[in-house]
């Protein structure tokens, strides 16, 4: 993979990552909590965490 396209796609998943849990706390404190919608939101914003901490890590040998 191109070094600029993974740096690009990483900042995205980063991005990503934090717009779905903001979201996520956002949902779950509004009266009534919409549960369903956090949950949903969480999910999607670790795995987008755990996305771009995988594209982050230097590769062993």
């Amino acid at each position: 993979m191109h070094p600029k396209v993974k740096i690009f796609i990483t900042i995205f998943c980063y991005i990503s990552a934090v717009a779905g849990l903001i979201t996520a706390v956002m949902d779950a404190s509004h009266k009534p909590a919409q549960t369903t919608d956090a949950v949903v939101a969480g999910v999607l914003g670790v795995a987008f965490l755990l996305g771009g901490l995988a594209l982050t890590r230097k590769p062993r040998y």
